[in-house]
């Protein structure tokens, strides 16, 4: 069984769970099968997007004398959107490993060279078994079994949100103000944002966080087209920073998931005030053709 770093009697439920969790196996790079990790998470990346985790079939390996994790951020996420969290250690490490408490199997990441910190997207499943689990880290020098440290544990929320054949959404890190924009195709080109929250053809922002700096907590937008088929032609994506709500800088992430393709994911940082942005405002993240 590893050992957690303590965080007080929240994680005192889950270590029975754990012994079974974690237990030296031979295991090998697999699909999904019935019950796995796999069923949450869609994917782990690097920040960038440049290196992809692999879905590793069996427990994960036993915690030892390795150097050990420590996970932060926030485990906030909409259904089928990502957060992205840093792990990091007092050592130097190479290799990831991220898992479910009570779930078989685990992602590991290879990192292209060492270092202390490092910045994940986890995105998750459009239709994940349970709205709130336990998520798992571990690190390692080398990758080899018996250089993991001690685990760190993070428990995450999902909102339930609406999917279809487009969907947008938009996370962050802290209490902040931030809004998500999307331009539907020409010849229209209506904007879905807060103050147009559901267009003429259907598109929808079903969920609007922390607005006016009323702080929720969820920190997540989504917008997505719940019972009509989205216009087809070339969207635009943008995000706001509507207010910093007294914070000195946010981290977040935008997932554009289109049916048939696997999701986008995309990071970025804003700092300053804010600009209570309205239509047209923001930063434009990308755009994409359905």
């Amino acid at each position: 069984m590893p050992t957690l770093r303590p965080r007080g009697a929240r994680w005192r439920p889950v270590v029975a769970a754990l012994a079974a969790l974690f237990s030296t196996s031979r295991c090998s790079d697999s699909t999904a099968p019935a019950k796995s990790v796999a069923n949450f998470i869609a994917s782990v990346t690097s920040s960038d997007t440049a290196v992809k985790a692999v879905l590793v079939t069996g427990a994960a390996p036993t915690a030892g004398s390795g150097p050990a994790a420590t996970l932060s951020g926030t485990a906030n996420f909409v259904t089928g959107g990502a957060s992205q969290l840093t792990v990091a250690s007092d050592s130097a490490f190479g290799t990831i490993i991220v898992a479910i408490d009570s779930q078989p199997n685990y992602y590991r990441l290879t990192l292209p060279s060492a270092t202390d910190t490092a910045v994940v997207i986890i995105t998750l499943q459009t239709h994940p078994p349970d709205t709130a689990f336990t998520l798992l880290a571990g690190v390692s020098a080398s990758g080899a079994v018996g250089t993991y440290g001690s685990y760190d544990a993070e428990a995450a929320t999902v909102f339930n949100v609406g999917t279809g054949d487009v969907q947008v959404s938009l996370s962050w890190d802290v209490n902040s103000d931030v809004d998500l924009h999307l331009v539907q195709p020409p010849p229209d080109s209506e904007e879905i944002y807060y103050g147009n929250p559901v267009s003429a053809s259907g598109g929808e922002l079903d969920l609007d966080s922390n607005a006016g700096c009323a702080i929720d907590g969820k920190r997540n937008e989504n917008i997505t087209w719940p019972s009509k088929t989205p216009p087809h032609g070339t969207y635009i994506v943008r995000v706001d920073y509507w207010d910093a709500c007294t914070q000195t800088q946010t981290n977040y992430v935008v997932t554009v998931r289109v049916k048939g393709r696997a999701p986008q994911t995309f990071t970025g940082s804003f700092t300053g005030t804010g600009d209570a942005g309205a239509q047209s405002a923001g930063t434009q993240i990308t755009t994409f053709i359905y």
